[in-house]
């Protein structure tokens, strides 16, 4: 498995690992799973995906649910299939630790308990929520202190689970697959980053957020994939372009630093300084193989 912060060059190595090997790529990243966000969620390129099979890019609707269990349920259905061995590689990192820890059961989410916890987010604020949700559990997810996603889902679940509600645990897929994260200097990753974001308007990113608000509904998970909602809002002229892009980075360093973060306190993979060159990140990986 490959992980690491965002725009740290992950399918590029992934890519060169994969070709070597002759293996195939599934990817654990929850935005390029979703068809139409191609662009705007770095997702390999129509050319790479028919260099190397890619497994669970693409494949769900921009306002399709999506969850931890049904990655998990998809990427099952995945290795039961016949084909060559899998390179995991994505940004996602609770399903890179699902994949290697699995799942204890898990109560199915709830619409309507989630769009009431979602009000009270709206009018008592993220504080009061996460002091609720450390109230009720002794190891809350440390990622939902900031993350009113992870903050929602996880008081869904600890209310559900209080009044019983009952899901279906799942062994890990892979307990023993190696893990290792790409590195970069922290200045040099945030270059990476405006970079890639000046590129991704120029290939088409804007357009793809048109083609979003012609057909999607304004609270599709789509829209919470980094960046979509203020280009959005530059197409609704709320907001004028600079200020997006401000927004964009700002937003995208912050998640850069949560995956950081995260695989080093919870998945303590085998770090790669991602300053060498691809064939030579590629090596130190096949090295470490049978």
């Amino acid at each position: 498995m490959i992980g690491g912060p965002t725009g740290s060059g992950k399918t590029d190595l992934a890519m060169e690992l994969a070709k070597r090997r002759g293996w195939e790529i599934l990817s654990a990243d929850s935005g390029q799973s979703r068809k139409g966000l191609e662009v705007g969620t770095a997702s390999p390129t129509g050319p790479q995906r028919q260099r190397i099979r890619h497994h669970l890019v693409g494949d769900l609707g921009p306002d399709t649910p999506d969850s931890v269990v049904s990655f998990l349920e998809r990427t099952e259905a995945v290795l039961a299939s016949p084909g060559p061995d899998l390179l995991v590689v994505g940004g996602t990192c609770q399903y890179l630790e699902v994949l290697s820890r699995g799942l204890d059961a898990m109560p199915p989410p709830d619409p309507n308990l989630r769009e009431e916890l979602a009000a009270r987010l709206a009018s008592q604020g993220h504080s009061a929520l996460w002091r609720e949700l450390q109230a009720r559990e002794q190891s809350p997810p440390p990622d939902a202190a900031q993350n009113p996603v992870r903050l929602l889902r996880a008081l869904e679940k600890s209310i559900q689970t209080e009044r019983g509600y009952a899901g279906q645990s799942h062994a890990a897929p892979a307990p023993d697959a190696p893990l290792w994260a790409l590195q970069w200097p922290r200045e040099v990753l945030h270059r990476r980053l405006e970079e890639r974001l000046e590129a991704m308007l120029v290939r088409g990113w804007m357009a793809e957020v048109q083609s979003l608000l012609e057909t999607c509904p304004p609270d599709a998970p789509a829209w919470r994939c980094i960046g979509f909602q203020f280009l959005r809002e530059v197409l609704e002229a709320r907001m004028d372009l600079p200020q997006a892009k401000s927004r964009i980075l700002e937003a995208t360093r912050q998640y850069a630093k949560r995956q950081e973060t995260f695989l080093r306190n919870r998945l303590k993979p085998r770090w790669i300084d991602a300053r060498l060159d691809l064939g030579a990140q590629a090596d130190l990986l096949e090295a470490c193989l049978p």
